[in-house]
């Protein structure tokens, strides 16, 4: 926004006009939303260098929702504050078309976390096609800014800002719809093993004749199992270590997860997108406190064995019951194997929800770095406990895990 208005601020230095403000400054928001959806378009790519520089792909996603809730309201105050023409203007049509289209689009994308979800009950897969509009609505956008009288073709500067900007972003779209699946970061393996845990989770191991995907412990990946119940990819975190074959272990959370439950045949192929992410413990200090919500451990269980003998770490899990516990004997043998790992199980049904002010530690708390993994409730009233603490926000860890 700040590079936005030094661009048009210098641009009217430059190259002045009679154009009226109020015209100018609807100008102003309209280019602004141009310039924000082909970012959009950009962050779509999930280039590696772009989820890096964001710490992980669940702020890169949090960033392009974020953007898109702008949009909307940029491009709705355009729509209030530019001046209305009375009959046929070619502009119109397309105007009209663009501002119907992004209301649309954001309604539809927001609505599993806006009160609206209920009028708008979503499966993933067509949550996930709303998102392949993005690039008409910045052809539509581009198309009326060159049809209407506008000051951005009056200055050389915004020229290329604007419609650069635009170009970038539907380059960036023709690569994601045409190249992407063909180039992208696939890796194919076929399912070895696929076994019901209890608690509703089964676990699925995966094996490759080549080498194994070079990942993070802690960081995630995107399936499609051609022996699945979708012909959608979903995202699970790797719950093996980094040198291992892929596991993942997939908890019946949804109506995909939820139809898993019963198996995938053996044999069959999985392609697999990724890695993602940047749940890495070695971002953190030498002592540690790791938390886990139920499924939630699958994360800890690959950091838990790439664990290195410079952090110190207290590993709490939290569960209803020892029913959902389903990790607890090899979680409680790595612990065994690594002095430096202290493994522990909270069971909610007899000790009641996790307190982290109770739990025993040989350092004061304040001396840790935080990571947390769980279901949002449990985080929230974790981050709320740490910050009455006096834990610095800095020392807390977690991934937003909801990518919608």
């Amino acid at each position: 926004m700040l590079t936005h208005v030094a661009v048009w601020l210098a641009s009217i230095v430059l190259w002045p006009t009679l154009i009226p403000v109020r015209q100018l400054i609807a100008e102003g928001f309209s280019t602004l939303a141009i310039v924000s959806l082909s970012t959009n378009l950009v962050l779509a790519t999930r280039a590696r260098m772009l989820e890096r520089g964001l710490c992980g792909l669940d702020r890169l996603y949090v960033t392009h929702r974020t953007i898109g809730l702008v949009v909307a309201l940029l491009v709705t105050t355009h729509f209030l504050l530019v001046p209305k023409s009375v009959g046929y203007v070619a502009s119109k049509p397309w105007g009209y078309a663009t501002i119907s289209l992004v209301l649309t689009v954001v309604f539809i994308a927001s609505a599993p976390r806006f009160p609206w979800r209920r009028l708008v009950p979503l499966r993933y897969q067509d949550w996930k096609l709303t998102h392949r509009f993005n690039g008409i609505l910045v052809a539509l956008a581009v198309t009326h800014s060159l049809l209407a009288h506008t000051y951005v073709k009056q200055s050389a500067l915004l020229l290329v800002y604007v419609y650069g900007a635009a170009t970038l972003g539907l380059l960036a779209w023709l690569y994601k719809e045409l190249a992407f699946p063909r180039f992208g970061p696939f890796h194919s393996y076929k399912v070895a093993t696929s076994r019901p845990l209890g608690g509703d989770v089964l676990e699925i191991v995966l094996a490759s004749s080549s080498p194994v995907l070079s990942r993070t412990a802690g960081q995630f990946a995107f399936a499609l199992f051609d022996g699945g119940p979708s012909r959608e990819a979903h995202p699970f975190t790797v719950s093996s270590a980094s040198t291992a074959d892929l596991r993942f272990s997939i908890k019946a959370s949804g109506d995909f997860t939820a139809q898993m439950q019963s198996g995938v045949p053996e044999g069959s192929t999985v392609t697999v997108e990724g890695p993602y992410g940047a749940f890495d413990y070695r971002r953190g200090g030498r002592r540690q406190l790791w938390v886990a919500g139920g499924i939630g451990i699958t994360p800890f269980m690959a950091m838990a064995a790439d664990l290195d003998a410079e952090a110190s770490v207290v590993l709490v899990w939290s569960v209803h019951d020892e029913h959902e516990a389903v990790y607890e004997r090899v979680l409680t043998r790595l612990a065994a194997e690594k002095p430096n790992l202290d493994f522990r199980v909270h069971l909610t049904k007899q000790q009641g929800h996790l307190d982290v002010g109770t739990l025993r530690l040989d350092a004061p708390l304040a001396g840790h770095s935080v990571f947390l993994c769980g279901p949002v409730p449990m985080r929230k009233a974790l981050l709320r406990q740490l910050k009455s603490l006096g834990l610095p926000r800095s020392q807390v860890f977690f991934e937003e895990f909801r990518l919608r």
